[in-house]
């Protein structure tokens, strides 16, 4: 079956698993039934917003992806938070498997513009996490079924064979598109992206395995760019560059390296080479404290770094990129994230903002008092506790979709004070 033809059925199938999705027992028509918004809307609450605005479709071509991080277990102690990080998350040491933590990460990228989430896979444990991402995201589905974000796969090319990339597209094919309607296409093709690390696959051994698996097509991005692709191959679709730059005083960002890549890569989309432009925009870097790390560090000056790998997209080569991608959303172990910190709080994500908006020439979503910010962090603490059990969820959980329906809307006080009264209680 052509995917293209099989994203048209999805939407059926995903409606009769709609009512599995609350953490309660029962129907979640009924649980909602049991609690009306009127009890707990705030008797001073400014004007609110009645139409979706977070995650409305659109039609700007401009996108922008962030390189997400599923590898984490909870507590200080937990899978990869052990290995050592630079700051800590302002959520605290979070679990990459929680529904709590995908609704954070998923309503708060979201919110500042970012289009979906490229998520790495390596380990089976990744894998758990990616299929789990998606099944979470059925809960904003079921509060606003039309809910656009991508969630794509960013395969990890360590310890990757033909057989393992085999399986792993196959399981997208059998296990994943046909579980959502989230899944990012390009042109009717599914999009699978590749993290090269040492060249163990070869690309047109990826291209080989896509076809394949997909009976077509499939758009193929990786990093780094083939010097030696061929015009009209296109044995990668398109390439991403990847976080480059290191001196011993971190002064060292990327500046060269990054006009010789779009430099390069425009040509190769005018030669035919590449169909599309895809760049990429990073915060710093320092894997200074992470066991395997190698001592590489680019400096984040206050921001400057981030500011600057996006003036290349927004001022050198305006109209030139096609995507973005974020470098990244979560990597802490090598002090690349954008995510609140315990460090910087909302500073990266409101430069996001900003530049998404210049970006893609749409106004912002953030409110000039950040409620949009601090409503998702009380969303998932309150998300945590039904999670954990500590809320009664047949009570609490109509709660959280009211505040997550009306994080949607943009009414980012109206969210924050519902998620409060269920940490409350």
């Amino acid at each position: 079956m052509i995917y293209s033809q099989l994203k048209q059925i999805i939407p059926l199938q995903i409606a009769l698993t709609v009512l599995l999705l609350s953490s309660c027992e029962g129907d979640v028509d009924e649980l909602e039934a049991e609690y009306s918004t009127d009890q707990v809307t705030s008797s001073n609450a400014p004007q609110l917003n009645e139409t979706f605005e977070v995650g409305k479709p659109s039609n700007v071509n401009e996108k922008v992806y962030m390189h997400y991080l599923a590898w984490f277990g909870e507590g200080i102690g937990g899978r990869h938070w052990t290995d050592g990080t630079v700051s800590e998350p302002l959520i605290g040491y979070y679990d990459s498997q929680s529904w709590a933590t995908h609704l954070y990460h998923i309503l708060l990228s979201a919110a500042v513009g970012i289009d979906g989430a490229v998520i790495n896979v390596r380990t089976e444990y990744d894998q758990q996490s990616f299929e789990k991402f998606i099944e979470s995201i059925k809960r904003i589905d079921a509060i606003y079924p039309d809910f656009e974000y991508d969630i794509s796969l960013s395969t990890d090319d360590q310890d990757a064979t033909i057989n393992s990339v085999t399986q792993r597209f196959s399981n997208i094919r059998d296990s994943i598109i046909p579980n959502t309607t989230h899944y990012l296409y390009k042109n009717g093709e599914p999009v699978i992206f590749i993290w090269d690390y040492a060249g163990n696959v070869s690309p047109q051994e990826y291209r080989n395995i896509a076809n394949n698996v997909f009976y077509g097509s499939p758009v193929l991005l990786k990093n780094e760019i083939d010097v030696n692709a061929v015009p009209g191959q296109f044995v990668m679709n398109s390439y991403y560059p990847w976080i480059q730059g290191w001196a011993s005083d971190g002064s060292e960002w990327g500046q060269t390296y990054l006009n010789w890549f779009y430099n390069t890569k425009i040509d190769f989309q005018l030669n035919n080479k590449v169909e599309f432009v895809t760049g990429a925009v990073w915060p710093g870097f320092d894997d200074r404290n992470v066991v395997w790390g190698q001592n590489r560090w680019i400096d984040r000056r206050g921001g400057q770094t981030y500011t600057d790998t996006w003036s290349f997209i927004n001022n050198s080569f305006t109209g030139d990129i096609d995507w973005v991608i974020l470098e990244t959303w979560n990597d802490f172990n090598e002090g690349s994230e954008l995510e609140p910190t315990t460090t910087d709080n909302y500073q990266y994500l409101g430069l996001t903002a900003t530049h998404i908006a210049s970006y893609k020439g749409e106004p912002s979503l953030i409110d000039s008092e950040q409620w949009m910010f601090k409503a998702a962090i009380k969303i998932y603490e309150a998300a945590k506790l039904i999670e954990d059990g500590d809320r009664d969820c047949s009570v609490f959980h109509p709660i959280l979709e009211d505040a997550i329906e009306h994080y949607l809307k943009t009414n980012g006080q109206e969210a924050h004070d519902l998620a409060e009264q269920i940490i409350l209680g």
